[in-house]
């Protein structure tokens, strides 16, 4: 799944930076560290419930 989506995002225009980070929560924590205005995110979870938690603990920072 990664390699697609990763080869996908190889040929974007608009596509500056691609990131493979390990670990539900270390990913979540790394991307919404790095996020600038106008970037998109796109974070793939498998621990729904406790994922979208700690994302809405993380923004309400």
């Amino acid at each position: 799944m990664l390699a697609l989506l990763r080869e996908g995002l190889h040929g974007a225009e608009r596509t500056s930076r691609i990131d493979e980070i390990r670990g539900e929560f270390l990913a979540i924590d790394t991307a919404l560290g790095r996020l600038q205005p106008g970037d998109l995110c796109l974070i793939l979870i498998d621990q729904v419930e406790e994922a979208l938690e700690h994302i809405a603990k993380r923004v309400a920072e």
